[in-house]
């Protein structure tokens, strides 16, 4: 319930008034009065009493006058937002303007109070009064509810990511297959012709060395792939130094042989080998997930002679990687929707639509770069700018 502090040196004035606001409540205007003998006691109960919504303060009053109270209200964070309106039997309406006015009270009335124009003003305060609070409360609410959106949107968003990522470890692992069919075939290979050899007794000293030089390299081979594998899922929370130079190689260390076993050309344009400072691996998730839709798209388009091009440049102190095909671009019809969440033109194939959404998150709000799409005479042209 709103208060009205009502101070004045004299219990009769304090009374007077009381009974004068009584005439006005009613269940639209609830409040409770608080009378205040003097300047040092409405100061103490403005200072305590956080309800108090409306002071109607005498001026004249003997240990602390009315404007000496209303300045020191007024230069408190606590009591500085309360509407003062004054009383006064002795200063005139220009006194009341150079000096109430400027202390920051809203308005004056002269004794004798003139009832109706009193009563009627005091009506008009209590409504602005119980307005604001309304709005007040209206924003807490409001402000508490976009809170809980934010939650709510990040809680969802840490859910995509999570499913984004078991999807493309799904991807990773059938291309990890891919590459290590090759060098473990050439081991058993090697392997077989050793045994044969040994077998036969015909298996020399230098012949074992180059045949277990070639084991050892392909092991090596099958260990750097495994380690690339793991470092993508690690969570480097810090930016390290990196160039595209490095993260292409890293990257097609895990592809490349999966791509161009389905005789799809990889080719390599790079211009930019600065290092900068990133979060490496959410890099290399993006620019996987580029080769792995322009390898999609390619097979799914039968297209003859494919490629992929991956360019990259340095302009205006931006470290550009481009990512394009020969597949014949993205239609102009959906080219606007392709980074919302959950679109995907793959869903009958188990596309999941959170790669570029995810991908355009990571590079826009994690990096703070941009991932824009675009089509040239080939096809697509997807542009990371850090």
């Amino acid at each position: 319930m709103e208060k009205i502090l009502i101070v004045d040196d004299k219990e009769a004035n304090l009374y007077s008034l009381d009974a004068l606001l009584e005439e006005i409540k009613c269940d639209e205007y609830q409040f409770e009065t608080i009378s205040a003998l003097g300047g040092e006691e409405a100061l103490r109960i403005a200072m305590s009493d956080s309800d108090v919504q409306l002071i109607i303060l005498d001026i004249q009053m003997p240990d602390i006058d009315g404007f000496e109270v209303a300045k020191f209200l007024k230069s408190s964070s606590k009591t500085k937002h309360i509407p003062i309106i004054f009383l006064t039997a002795a200063f005139k309406a220009d006194e009341f303007v150079k000096n109430g006015f400027k202390i920051g009270a809203i308005d004056y009335f002269s004794k004798p109070i003139e009832k109706h124009q009193f009563l009627n003003k005091i009506k008009l305060y209590l409504q602005l009064i119980i307005k604001n609070k309304k709005l007040k409360e209206m924003n807490l609410t409001l402000n508490q509810k976009v809170t809980e959106e934010v939650e709510k949107n990040k809680h969802q968003q840490i859910m995509m990511f999570q499913q984004s990522r078991l999807a493309q470890m799904g991807e990773m692992l059938s291309m990890i297959a891919h590459q290590w069919r090759q060098p473990l075939s050439a081991i058993n290979a090697t392997s077989i012709a050793m045994n044969i050899s040994a077998r036969f007794e015909d298996l020399g000293h230098k012949e074992v060395i180059e045949k277990t030089d070639k084991i050892s390299e392909y092991a090596q081979y099958l260990s750097t792939t495994i380690e690339d594998f793991r470092d993508f899922f690690k969570e480097h929370k810090a930016t390290q130094q990196l160039n595209y130079e490095e993260l292409i190689k890293s990257v097609l260390n895990i592809v490349e042989i999966s791509i161009t076993n389905k005789d799809i050309e990889i080719k390599q344009d790079i211009n930019c080998t600065e290092n900068f400072e990133t979060y490496p691996n959410e890099i290399k998730q993006v620019v996987l997930n580029l080769l792995k839709n322009a390898e999609d798209i390619l097979l799914e388009k039968k297209i003859k002679n494919p490629f992929i091009k991956i360019t990259t440049y340095q302009e205006n102190n931006k470290y550009i990687l481009e990512v394009n095909d020969n597949g014949g671009g993205v239609p102009e019809s959906i080219i606007n929707n392709i980074f919302d969440p959950y679109f995907s033109t793959k869903l009958q194939k188990d596309g999941t639509g959170l790669g570029l959404y995810m991908s355009k998150t990571i590079i826009e709000e994690h990096c703070k770069g941009k991932l824009s799409v675009s089509n040239n005479q080939d096809g697509a042209v997807f542009k990371i700018t850090l």
